[in-house]
Parts: C-alpha cells; sequence; structure tokens
C-alpha cells in the first residue's frame, strides 16, 4: 500500500490541508484512507523537535505503518509545509541515516512547500511577548506559550539545522536523489502584503529565507589551528564536498508567498501549486524525474526574471568558530577584502606585507556593507552566524572591481578574536587572510570550486587555538 502524509508547519494545523487533501482524492493520487494527517501540538513550550520525530515514529508504528524496527511493508509520499520540512529530514535522518539504513527507509518521495529547511528571521521574535500576544495560545495552562524549543531549531544559524546538515546532506553519499528519495521544493517568491509586511526580509517569502528553502549545501573548514606534523605544513582552505548535491528539483513561483502557497490550494480546480505536486507525486522514475528537475530549473529562472516585482538571487551563509577541543568561540568578528589577485601567495594566504591600495580598500569597505546588510548572530550560541548576500549586488561588484583594478580579483576573508583575559588567549597570529573566491579560472579546479552558488546555504567552521598561562611544569 503507498500512503501520503502531509506535515504542516509551526503554528499550524491539518484543518489547513483540507482543501490539498481533496485535490490529491480528485485526482486520484489517493484515497480517504491513505492520504493522512500528521498533526503535532507545535507551541508547546517544552515540546522539541526530537520529541515531534519521536511522536511521529510512535504514531507511524501504532497505525501498522512501520514496524517497531523501522522496515514497512508500505510506501509513502510525503508532503510537508514550512516546518514539516524540518521534521521529516530529522525523521529520516534518526532512524534511518544514522542506523545506515536508508535503503530501508519508506519515503519514496517529498514535496516540500517553503520549507524552513535553514530557518527564518521571524523565529526569534516569536520568542519575544509580541510573537505571543500574535501566535500564543489561549488556553489555561499554558497561556501565551509560543514553541519556545521549536523556535529555538528555526531561528537562523541554530545549532539544530547545522547538526541536520551534517547528518543528512553534508554525507558521503546524500540520499535525496532521483533514485532513492525524489525531492521536490517549491517555494513562493514574493513576500506578505497589507500589515504583515510590516515583518517582510529581503530574500524571504515573507517567513523563511528562500535560499533556505533549497537543500543545496556545501561547507568550508578553515583550520588555524596548530598543524600536527612536524613541518608546519597545513591547508586552511578546504571543501566538505566538490560541489553541492543537487539531484532534485527546486522552483520558485511568483504571486505565490508563505501562506498562499497553501491557501490558494483548491479542492478540484488545479492550481500552478497543485499541478505541480500532483506531478511531483506521480513521476514514475529515474528518468521523468531527471526531466522534471530540468523543467522546473526553467521555470525558477524565468519566474525570477519575470516577477511583476523582481527580486536578487540570495546566498546564505553560516558560519562557526570553534577552538581546538571543539568549544563555541562566541566573540568574533569577520573581516572581508576584495583584492587583485596578485596579492595571493602559498595555502591561498594574503601576503600580508603589502598594503591595500586606494581602490582596494574602498572596494573591501562596500563587499563588507552588502555581506553586513544580512547579518545575524544566533541568541542561544553566538558561535553561529549568518550572512545573506544580494547576488546581484555582489557581481555587479566583481565586474566593477575586475575592471578597476584591471586584472583577476579575489575575495579573502580574515577572522579576528580578542583574548578572554590577561591568561587566556586565542593564537590570531595564523589568522591571515584565507581566499574564498577568484575569478581566476585557473585556480577553479576540482579541489577548489568557486564560492557563489544562487540559493544556496554554504557553512563555514572556523577552527582556532586557544591558549593558557596558568598551567606550568617546574
Amino acid at each position: 500500500m503507498h500512503y501520503t502524509l502531509i506535515i504542516h508547519g509551526y503554528s499550524d494545523c491539518s484543518e489547513s490541508f483540507e482543501k490539498l487533501k481533496k485535490f490529491l482524492i480528485d485526482k486520484d493520487v489517493g484515497k480517504v484512507d491513505t492520504v493522512l494527517y500528521v498533526d503535532y501540538q507545535s507551541r508547546e513550550d517544552s515540546l522539541t523537535l526530537n520529541d515531534v520525530v519521536d511522536g511521529l515514529n510512535d504514531a507511524l508504528i501504532a497505525k501498522n505503518l512501520v514496524q517497531q524496527g523501522g522496515n514497512s511493508d508500505h510506501t509513502f509520499s510525503i508532503i510537508v509545509h514550512s516546518t514539516g520540512g524540518l521534521v521529516i529530514r530529522h525523521w529520516i535522518a534518526t532512524y534511518y541515516g544514522d542506523q545506515g539504513r536508508i535503503d530501508a527507509c519508506p519515503v519514496k518521495k517529498i514535496v516540500m512547500l517553503a520549507p524552513a529547511n535553514f530557518g527564518s528571521p521571524l523565529a526569534h521574535r516569536g520568542k519575544s511577548f509580541l510573537g505571543s500576544l500574535v501566535k500564543g495560545r489561549w488556553k489555561v495552562g499554558d497561556f501565551l506559550e509560543v514553541g519556545q524549543k521549536i523556535l529555538d531549531s528555526l531561528e537562523l544559524a541554530s545549532p539544530f539545522q547545522w547538526e541536520l546538515a551534517h547528518r543528512d546532506l553534508l554525507v558521503e553519499k546524500p540520499w535525496y536523489n532521483r533514485k532513492q528519495i525524489q525531492l521536490t521544493i517549491i517555494a513562493g517568491l514574493e513576500d506578505y502584503d497589507g500589515i504583515r509586511g510590516l515583518v517582510n526580509s529581503p530574500g524571504t517569502d515573507g517567513t523563511v529565507v528562500i535560499a533556505g528553502t533549497c537543500l543545496d549545501s556545501a561547507k568550508i573548514h578553515l583550520d588555524f589551528r596548530k598543524p600536527e606534523n612536524d613541518n608546519g605544513d597545513y591547508e586552511p582552505f578546504r571543501w566538505s564536498r566538490y560541489r553541492p548535491p543537487v539531484d532534485f528539483a527546486f522552483t520558485v513561483l511568483s504571486g505565490y508567498n508563505h501562506g498562499s502557497i497553501i491557501s490558494e490550494i483548491h479542492e478540484k480546480n488545479e492550481n500552478q501549486v497543485s499541478g505541480l505536486i500532483r506531478r511531483a507525486l506521480r513521476q514514475e522514475d529515474e528518468h521523468s524525474f531527471g526531466e522534471f528537475i530540468k523543467e522546473l530549473d526553467t521555470l525558477r529562472l524565468a519566474n525570477y526574471k519575470n516577477s511583476e516585482n523582481p527580486k536578487p538571487v540570495f546566498q546564505q551563509f553560516i558560519v562557526r568558530a570553534v577552538d581546538d577541543f571543539g568549544a563555541a568561540v562566541t566573540d568574533f568578528s569577520l573581516e572581508f577584502s576584495l583584492l587583485k589577485f596578485e596579492r595571493i601567495i602559498d595555502h591561498l594566504v594574503i601576503n600580508d606585507e603589502k598594503t591595500f591600495s586606494e581602490n582596494e580598500e574602498r572596494l573591501s569597505a562596500r563587499l563588507q556593507s552588502i555581506i553586513a546588510a544580512g547579518f545575524y548572530t544566533n541568541r542561544q550560541d553566538p558561535s553561529f552566524r549568518r550572512f545573506l548576500v544580494n547576488l546581484a549586488d555582489l557581481n555587479a561588484l566583481l565586474d566593477e572591481a575586475k575592471e578597476l583594478l584591471g586584472q583577476d580579483i579575489a575575495i579573502t576573508v580574515r577572522i579576528y578574536i580578542p583574548d578572554v583575559e590577561k591568561g587566556i588567549r586565542y593564537e590570531i597570529g595564523r589568522l591571515q587572510n584565507v581566499l574564498l573566491y577568484t575569478s581566476n579560472k585557473d585556480r577553479h579546479d576540482n579541489d577548489r570550486p568557486s564560492f557563489i552558488f544562487s540559493n544556496t546555504t554554504t557553512l563555514i567552521e572556523m577552527k582556532v587555538d586557544r591558549y593558557n598561562h596558568y598551567v606550568v611544569i617546574h
């Protein structure tokens, strides 16, 4: 038997998806007893996403949809909205990916509608008293609860998102592909209007970061620790993967925001969203799904170009700093520079003996402002930072810089960490400017791909040595 499960997002319930279920039944995608809702109380303050997936697994076992050990006599298609994306990813990673038995996973197709895969800029607002008044629950015993733990997971650059990405995306063999779990992601391209428009942020559908809905991810390691070998060699820059995982369907739709992508689905008449859902669930084999991927790529490019209010494409970065024991470094700053490529020397480190020219100083200041425009420090753990970069602004600056400097250019980053106290410090002598991007194509081999990917989230982990003077041997 094949079942379709519908999983709602934060502060929602299955009632919002009744039209979608009726539509699926009307189009013979499922039946009354095979299209099922997954309901969970997202605004219980003590409830975590661990609790949600644990409860989901128990409920699947109770319904005889999944056996106690994880095997199933059935197959599943999953439709999720918003936070539901994190729920299903976490469930699959916990009960199949982490166990090394992804081949036993009964999920064959997933359609994500505006998923909060890499967070929402509204999550930290939801934890405020104002958020309680707007979204909170009015019931004796849980007055003005807003789901603190789940909102923690939804906050930009949350530790939960970072960990989950390492469990299901930054793995040797990601399972979201045309042969294993066929994944389709659909996001709206518009902001909220009216009074709700007051919460709009650049690069969002009103609620979630559009670049963060997509699961294209890569990771950079910047290792500034003392080399373990005797000759002092080290590699300050390396990628977790050479290319982002792109074997899934992803598109954005003009005319839809985070709410209307669900609310405008009709129970009988097919619109653009419901039509894509139906087609995604009916792809029969990997070849047809490959053609579907290409079609949605074309649709995405057309919608960005033809939108009534054209939106720029963004790239999101999540940065984390840790010491040589893996402990969080919560006080640091990043300095980005835009320079002539000729300044780059061995190990992709800038030659600090040369001073920057006036043009390089001016270009670097503009680069810093573009990157800082989307800056956010995670409130749970300040060692996590988020940057959201407008790629139209960035590419225009790179073109101008190349012409102004008269040669290939380079983007570098430098980290600065102040001393903790008089006797405890970080070794910042190695924290030189490290090359992140260059227009010189000869440096983009398989080991060093381009740093810039549209509609993606790039993770950057920086490791530094921490020293103290409080331990001596006499």
